[in-house]
């Protein structure tokens, strides 16, 4: 490693430099990742609310909801497509206009009678929608530099979130006050229109390439690339570590009655509230210099969030639980942006196979998601909130120490050289 990236600066130059001059707008992937956020905020609030209000039991509305959860999961076995024949902003366009008229028909098939033909049509709606985050993905990997990369990262993710907080709460509202059909008309809109802001990237036009033929030769030329690389490959180890998950954003509503919070307060908090600092802290991803090594910040995000967990173990009383659960969402969000730059980092320069890595890696990160959460639901089971807090808090603590005593040793071997 240089003695550059030590000092906390990236080892690969920019990339598209006249192009980048022409397009100097990292907030505009805030803009293009809507579709993508308003169509989970859809699923995952919005239709809940809606199935209930037709009818349809809890229980079944859980295994519709596990069920829709499965196009993220496994959306690196279609998204290299983006990579081929059309251009990535055709490809997100394409996406989102699926998107919409999926939710526009399901708008229309909501109730018990529907349901099976519903959940066809969300999961394909899923499946299209993942387009949208590849081709994100692969233009901000291949027409920013390294700078504007960074920046780019925290508009995207305040863009995914701000879109499904804002988006499933102006569904809601709609709800209220106009028919199911305006609702879905209401919901395609707010899916389609922010994509058509991608015919503004000045993207080239692909060069000519077979849709299956030497693709897997050249992904596993690059992986190799990846594995040969010390600075990629240590980033994809921060990627499965345990740090920086923030897993316990999902456990946080579970712990609110040990804190004396009903479900009001854990709507407004962990819903409204959650949302809108969620947002805010991947804003201040934009804030982190370009330049600094993206490992080491991303490291340190999942340092803050270990502090705002520790918050969280001040006191059982409702205020200690607003406040820590949203300090612990606003790094969250922090810590969300940085793992977005720090993927961008590892694909690098140039990659033809931009948004399939992307893919791949933002998959594999829900591996230490899943890991630790699964292991601070054991720790709660033996040891109580404090377990499950210390547990989540502990993980970012040592991963941040690793990483810290790592550069910092590497520092003093370079001066003393």
């Amino acid at each position: 490693m240089s003695d550059s990236a030590i000092l906390g600066t990236t080892s690969h130059p920019n990339i598209n430099i006249p192009r980048a001059h022409h397009w100097p707008t990292p907030w505009v992937f805030g803009v293009l990742v809507l579709p993508l956020g308003v169509y989970v905020g859809y699923f995952s609030t919005a239709l809940p609310f809606l199935l209930s209000r037709s009818g349809v039991p809890v229980d079944e509305i859980a295994r519709i909801g596990s069920l829709l959860y499965v196009p993220p999961i496994l959306m690196f076995l279609w998204t290299p497509v983006v990579d081929v024949k059309l251009r990535r902003r055709t490809w997100l366009i394409l996406g989102a206009s699926v998107t919409a008229l999926c939710l526009l028909v399901a708008s229309q098939l909501l109730g018990p009678s529907h349901l099976r033909l519903l959940v066809l049509i969300l999961f394909f709606g899923g499946c299209m929608v993942a387009l949208v985050a590849a081709s994100c993905g692969g233009l901000m990997a291949t027409m920013l530099s390294a700078s504007a990369q960074s920046k780019a990262a925290g508009w995207n993710q305040a863009g995914n979130f701000g879109g499904g907080v804002l988006g499933a709460a102006l569904v809601l509202w709609l709800v209220e006050h106009v028919s199911l059909s305006a609702v879905g008309v209401a919901a395609a809109a707010l899916v389609l229109l922010p994509a058509l802001v991608a015919f503004t990237v000045p993207e080239a036009p692909p060069s000519p390439s077979p849709w299956f033929r030497g693709r897997f030769t050249e992904i596993r030329r690059e992986a190799l690339a990846v594995l040969r690389s010390p600075k990629r490959r240590w980033g994809v180890l921060l990627l499965i570590a345990p740090g920086s998950t923030c897993a316990a954003f999902y456990l946080l509503p579970a712990l609110a009655s040990s804190y004396g919070v009903g479900a009001k307060g854990v709507i407004w908090t962990n819903g409204i509230g959650g949302g809108v600092v969620l947002g805010l802290g991947s804003l201040c991803s934009v804030l982190v210099p370009g330049n600094w090594d993206r490992r080491f910040s991303y490291a340190l995000s999942g340092m803050s969030n270990a502090l705002a967990a520790i918050v969280l173990l001040m006191a059982y009383r409702p205020s200690v639980y607003f406040w820590g659960t949203l300090l612990y969402l606003f790094t969250a969000g922090l810590c969300n942006a940085r793992y977005i730059a720090l993927v961008l980092d590892i694909i690098g320069p140039e990659r033809h196979d931009a948004s399939t890595w992307f893919c791949a890696l933002l998959s594999a990160g829900n591996i230490p998601i899943a890991s630790m959460t699964w292991l601070e639901g054991q720790s709660f089971h033996r040891f109580g909130v404090h377990g499950l807090l210390w547990t989540d808090a502990g993980a970012n603590l040592i991963v941040f120490a690793i990483v810290a005593l790592a550069f910092l040793t590497r520092k003093i071997g370079l001066r003393r050289a």
